[in-house]
């Protein structure tokens, strides 16, 4: 990761300041945060909480309703160039134990000498985080400089529930990670893999090597980066990779995998020179193997580096059919938000024309992937616990969201006020699947009163609605129900009456359009929308109890 560290203007890159946009037509975005000072990684500890690390402050702020509440904790960091508090990820059960973990580069005090650089384990309290352990050292190198760039620094845990670092080649030339001397070990260039406590997994790729720091590596021939994430769809790796001056990559990541650096980057067969190779063209076959290691082009490259940094996929129903799943992509050099849409094996990209090669060569190929422009230099993207893609802009100092302008959702709960249920639960309610909430009759107090009446309550998206509309899909077992659906008015704390019928024998939808003042049916600050469904028989009844059942109940809400 090459960070832009100087004012745009200095940048002379319009596109890394211009006029913030999103060419995504049915989608806007909000900002969750702002004045932050140089923000790299994002962690979400609850659903209105982001944990946001701040590379060169060392703190770890603590983002919650969009305010900045306080640090959980200030490091003290060396932040020359690209070292700094570079990663935050949370345990998988940090809901039950707390437990998070931090990559930074450690000093003595901040802006001080490089010690080390370092992973380790913290308790969150709610309030602050304490330190637990040290989980892992990547320290100095007696035979290099150790400079304070390539550093890597980006953390996450897989879906193995193994702790992934990426390590950058901290200019270490000569060892056999950037495959030039197969007898020297640099300790870089690479991604360990290792258990939560730092020991090493015993099906690592290379576990059996009598070095500790190759018992941890799950790939190598890596010369920088600061992207990296797992396709929940498929379990699959992807990371992101740095060029020299040629050549950013996509790659899918495998154990055992050499990425090719410092002989090739970009497609094997591009034979790519450049300073580092001595402007030489190799292929596969120079590479140094360990045993069981190989080699595998990237998905795609930029032939123009573009300082590639974060790689997340829009794998969240809060996305339309067109966008989820796609995979967006993240620099810190143009400015822009990029989409790549994916095969359907998932693993490649559905490229045309120019792009068939699986290289974007020119500026007008960037463009075709461009989703937007005017984002400064954007380092992490992740997929909340909401749903929505956030985006971390360094340069900026701020976390976006990307949200859909058009948004269905289901009921959050719901309580019987009249009757009970026979069978069925929350989750009845959220698929037109057959698998309904069931209800009887309760007693009531007149005849006049709804023997069933169900409250629906959810959260709408947006606090100002432009129009609303809710759908019912439901039937009774009987005929002479009738089915009566009533929105509740926040503005006169009273229900109101939108639509009564009679309820069918067997499943049909209602859908109720509400196009003017729509807010009444929001609540200000929380918004919380409730709707009641009410059934009572109006007519003969010859089998009790009669029941009335929901297939589905859902809210779309425009913004």
């Amino acid at each position: 990761m090459k960070i832009k560290l100087a004012i745009c203007a200095a940048l002379g890159t319009a596109s890394l300041c211009s006029a913030q946009n999103l060419f995504l037509q049915d989608y806007f975005f909000d900002t969750v945060a702002s004045n932050l000072a140089q923000p790299v990684s994002i962690a979400f500890p609850s659903m209105n909480t982001q944990f946001v690390c701040e590379k060169n402050t060392g703190k770890l702020r603590v983002v919650t309703n969009g305010i900045a509440v306080g640090d959980a904790i200030d490091l003290a960091v060396t932040n020359d160039a690209e070292q700094g508090l570079l990663g935050v990820v949370l345990d998988p059960g940090f809901d039950r134990n707390g437990f998070a973990y931090l990559f930074y580069s450690r000093a003595a005090t901040d802006g001080g000498a490089w010690l080390d650089d370092r992973v380790e384990k913290f308790l969150w309290n709610g309030v602050a985080l304490s330190f637990v352990s040290t989980v892992m050292i990547l320290g100095p190198h007696p035979d290099w400089e150790n400079p304070g760039y390539h550093h890597g620094g980006y953390i996450k845990i897989g879906p193995d529930e193994k702790l992934y670092i990426q390590r950058g080649d901290m200019a270490r030339y000569g060892c056999f990670e950037m495959n030039n001397n197969p007898n020297i070990i640099g300790a870089a260039a690479c991604i360990y893999r290792i258990n939560l406590d730092g020991t090493v997994p015993a099906d690592n790729p290379f576990a059996a090597h009598p070095d500790a720091s190759v018992k941890r590596m799950f790939l190598y021939g890596f010369r920088n980066g600061y992207g990296m994430t797992w396709d929940s769809q498929t379990g699959r790796m992807w990371y992101t990779e740095n060029g020299p001056e040629v050549y950013d990559e996509i790659n899918i990541g495998e154990a055992g995998m050499n990425s090719g650096w410092r002989l090739i980057m970009g497609p094997d067969d591009r034979n790519a020179t450049y300073v580092q190779n001595n402007h030489t063209s190799y292929d596969e076959d120079d590479l140094i193997y360990l045993p069981g290691a190989f080699y595998r082009d990237p998905e795609f490259s930029y032939l123009t580096p573009i300082g590639i940094t974060g790689i997340e996929f829009f794998n969240s129903d809060k996305y339309h059919p067109n966008e989820r799943g796609d995979a967006l992509i993240l620099s810190t050099n143009l400015g822009r938000l990029m989409k790549l849409d994916l095969n359907v094996a998932r693993d490649g990209f559905v490229l045309s024309g120019g792009l068939s090669d699986q290289v974007a060569d020119n500026p007008a190929e960037v463009d075709s992937i461009t989703i937007g422009t005017g984002w400064g230099g954007t380092t992490d993207g992740q997929i909340g616990p909401d749903g929505y893609m956030y985006v971390v802009s360094y340069s900026l100092g701020k976390v976006f969201r990307i949200r859909p302008k058009v948004e269905t959702i289901v009921p959050g709960s719901f309580t019987m006020f009249r009757g009970s249920v026979l069978t069925g639960n929350l989750a009845s309610l959220s698929v037109s699947d057959d698998n309904r909430l069931e209800m009887r009759p309760g007693p009531v107090f007149t005849n006049a009163e709804p023997p069933i009446q169900i409250i629906l309550n959810a959260t709408s998206p947006f606090s100002a609605p432009s129009s609303m509309s809710f759908m019912l899909e439901s039937h009774a077992s009987t005929s002479n129900i009738e089915q009566k659906i009533s929105l509740y008015n926040f503005q006169t704390a009273a229900y109101e009456v939108l639509d009564t019928r009679t309820a069918t024998t067997s499943d049909s939808t209602v859908v109720i359009n509400v196009t003017t003042n729509v807010s009444r049916f929001v609540e200000a600050g929380t918004r919380n929308i409730r709707a009641r469904v009410s059934y009572r028989a109006t007519g003969a009844v010859f089998v009790y109890p009669w029941k009335a059942r929901i297939d589905l109940a859902s809210w779309t809400i425009t913004r």
